[in-house]
This record gives C-alpha cells, sequence and structure tokens, in this order.
C-alpha cells in the first residue's frame, strides 16, 4: 500500500514529466545539398548537424541519398538555432537552421574550387587610424566580392589573399576573415616578397571581409603610410578617428573630408594594381588606453585550418566566457579583494568587446543578425559580472578594516 508521502512524491514526479514532455517539442529537418557550380546534387556526402551550445559536439551525422537529399527527425525546437555543415573539396560549408513547428526545408550549396582571382571585385571600405600616445594604429578592412560564373570558390595552392603590411609595424595586431559574418582570427603567411603576407582561406561566391590591423612608432607625431596594391582597388575610403589628425597624400589627391559614421573620411576611387598609394597622418590628440584594453581581441590568433567549422570557434570563445563567470562566481570570500579586481578586469574586457563588435557592425563586417546575437551574450555576461560586483560593493580601506578588527 502506498503511503500519503510516497503518493504525493509519485504525483509530483508524474506532473513533472507531463511538463518537460509538453516542452520537449520537436521537428523534422529536410535538407539537400547541391553544387552551386554545376547545379548537380551532391550524393553519398557526409551532413552534419551540430548544436552549438556545445561546441563540436554532433546533434546528427548522415549521409545525403541519391538526390542530394537528408532527413534529420526529432530535433528539439528548444534549441535556438542548429548548423548544418558539409565539408566539400576541402572546405567546410555551413548552412545556420532555425527551429520551427512541423518540417523545416534547407538547401546548402557547395561549390567547386579554383586559384584564379580574375573574376574578383576588392575594396577597402575602412581604413582607419588611431592615435595611442606615441603609437598609430592602423585598422583595414578589405571587402572581396568573389563573381566566378559558374560560381566556385577561391582555394588552392599559392591562391591565398595577399595583403601588405608595413615592414616598419611595431607589431601586428589582428587578422582577420569573415564566415556566416562572423570575424575568425587567422593566420597570415609571408610569402616571398618583404612586407606581403597572404591568408590561405576559401573565398566563398559572394563578398567575404578580411581585417588587418597593426601598430606602428609615431615618431614626431607623424607616420607616412605606403602601400603598394596586391589588387585593383575599386575605392578605398581613409578615415581618422580623431578629426584634428591631418590627413595627406603624396601620391593621390584626397579631396574635401567627408563624414562616414562620425569619422572624418577621404574617398580614393579605382586604383590599378600598379599603384601605390602613401598617405601621411599626422598631430591627432593622444588616447591613454588601458592594458586591459589594448591586449583584449588583439592578438593573432594561430589556426592550423582556418577555415574549420565556425561554431567551433565561436563556441570556444563563449565556453571560455562563461567558465570566467562561473569561476568568479565561486570565489571564497576570503579572496574578495583579488575577485573584485578580477571582475573589474572582466567588466572593462567585455566593454571593450561590446565596443569592437558595434564598430565591426557599423563597418559591415558582421551582419545584423550575428550583431544582435554575439551582443545579446556579451551583454548578458556583462549583467552577470556587474551583479556580482554589486554583490561585494565597495572595499573599505585597509586602516579601516584593522580599526573595525581593533573595536571588535
Amino acid at each position: 500500500m502506498i503511503d500519503r508521502r510516497s503518493r504525493y512524491t509519485l504525483a509530483s514526479l508524474a506532473t513533472l514529466m507531463i511538463v518537460w514532455c509538453a516542452g520537449a517539442s520537436a521537428f523534422e529537418l529536410r535538407g539537400r545539398v547541391i553544387n552551386g557550380t554545376t547545379n548537380e546534387p551532391v550524393v553519398a556526402t557526409p551532413v552534419t548537424v551540430v548544436d552549438p551550445r556545445h561546441g563540436t559536439a554532433t546533434e546528427e551525422k548522415l549521409q545525403t541519398d541519391t538526390q542530394g537529399g537528408f532527413v534529420v527527425s526529432s530535433l528539439s525546437e528548444e534549441i535556438s538555432m542548429y548548423l548544418v555543415q558539409v565539408t566539400y573539396a576541402g572546405v567546410v560549408y555551413t548552412e545556420m537552421v532555425r527551429p520551427a513547428a512541423g518540417t523545416v526545408q534547407t538547401e546548402l550549396k557547395v561549390y567547386d574550387t579554383t586559384a584564379s582571382w580574375d573574376s574578383v571585385e576588392i575594396t577597402i571600405p575602412h581604413l582607419m587610424a588611431r592615435r595611442t600616445a606615441d603609437t598609430l594604429s592602423v585598422d583595414r578592412i578589405f571587402s572581396v566580392i568573389n563573381k566566378t560564373n559558374p560560381p566556385r570558390t577561391i582555394l588552392g595552392e599559392d591562391a591565398g589573399f595577399r595583403l601588405f603590411i608595413p615592414e616598419d609595424k611595431l607589431r601586428i595586431t589582428s587578422v582577420f576573415a569573415t564566415s556566416l559574418g562572423i570575424p575568425i582570427s587567422v593566420e597570415p603567411r609571408a610569402t616571398e616578397t618583404p612586407g606581403v603576407f597572404a591568408i590561405d582561406y576559401p573565398f566563398k561566391p559572394g563578398e567575404t571581409r578580411v581585417g588587418v590591423s597593426f601598430d606602428a612608432a609615431y615618431t614626431g607625431e607623424r607616420y607616412e603610410y605606403k602601400e603598394p596594391l596586391q589588387y585593383p582597388i575599386d575605392e578605398i575610403v581613409v578615415m581618422t578617428e580623431d578629426p584634428s589628425m591631418e590627413v595627406t597624400s603624396a601620391t593621390h589627391a584626397l579631396g574635401e573630408a567627408t563624414e562616414i559614421r562620425g569619422f572624418k573620411a577621404y574617398m580614393l576611387p579605382a586604383l590599378p594594381k600598379s599603384a601605390t598609394i602613401a598617405i601621411t597622418f599626422r598631430g591627432g590628440e593622444a588616447v591613454a588606453r588601458t592594458a586591459e584594453e589594448t591586449d583584449t581581441g588583439h592578438e593573432v590568433v594561430l589556426m592550423q585550418e582556418p577555415w574549420r567549422p565556425v561554431s567551433v570557434v565561436i563556441m570556444t570563445g563563449f565556453a571560455l566566457l562563461l567558465v570566467l563567470v562561473m569561476a568568479f562566481a565561486t570565489r571564497s570570500p576570503s579572496t574578495e579583494a583579488d575577485e573584485t579586481a578580477l571582475l573589474a578586469s572582466r567588466r572593462n574586457s567585455l566593454l571593450n568587446q561590446i565596443a569592437k563588435l558595434d564598430d565591426l557592425f557599423e563597418m559591415g563586417a558582421v551582419t545584423g543578425e550575428v550583431h544582435k546575437a554575439e551582443r545579446r551574450d556579451l551583454v548578458d555576461s556583462l549583467s552577470r559580472i556587474m551583479y556580482r560586483l554589486e554583490r561585494i560593493g565597495p572595499k573599505k580601506s585597509k586602516a579601516a578594516r584593522q580599526g573595525k578588527k581593533d573595536n571588535a
């Protein structure tokens, strides 16, 4: 005979099961893999469905049928997004899938490869100079539009995107390329030409953004930037963070300054591959940056396979962020002073990351959807740290603490 307590326990478990089953709704994913170069279905090729919350964890792994199709059943609607990935000709292609009631249809295109850069349009919509004390930071973003017809992914031996970084640089602070609108750090490879590097990255049909930043000595409040162009450039937009900084050119007429996104800007249109641009930056107000701001988000991350699945890179960053937040939240009271310093440092880092993300969005380097999702995660992490700082409260001085102890 079941007593009253047992009946209550069983009833509670039954209620939880009903709630869990009601919330654990599922949907079916039906997809097709097409070769975008030939418009033929890609048969008998592996397809991986990834839950990006768990980094590299694979939700489903299957193969396409004779029509290039695949079906995945019982995917949870509780997850905000899945990634569908196919590796073709050495390149990983990824499609984001949003859960919905019933059946979701998706088509994933892959492409043959080429090493030719003949059908590519390149602009530099962002060449920004920022002064930090006696250092000038120069950021460039390239818009690389692959217009191959039929469409192909540019990849292969000696097919890397070539970019110039001056030999008088103090350091390279970051190099990235975009995948799904998300900046992914890549390693620049030195070429046989001094100052010229290559990025071995798959440039798929459509637009890919490439960013490169370096620091140079701002000796005498002056720096001359010279770049021999590696490709014909449709347009270069030169900008300065400080409107008081003077910009001149010994090789091109800059014309009148305009304003773009609140920055002073100069336009250089239609430059041939044989051109060399020389731009001189003078003056400007020195802005002091903390060590935290200088270090955060500026290291070149060396990747053996820069085209590996984007979810690994994204979720690794999120996982590290979560580990830091959890570590801060579980520290003992005896280390509150150290914890406060660490939390404050992390707070500044997150604020800096949010600012850089907003800058990338304004530049068009990340999509609106990615900007919204990543910013939400960063703000959520920031709110947790701010809450923890508020709980700890302001620290009393050593003298005040000692006085309280003596009075006790």
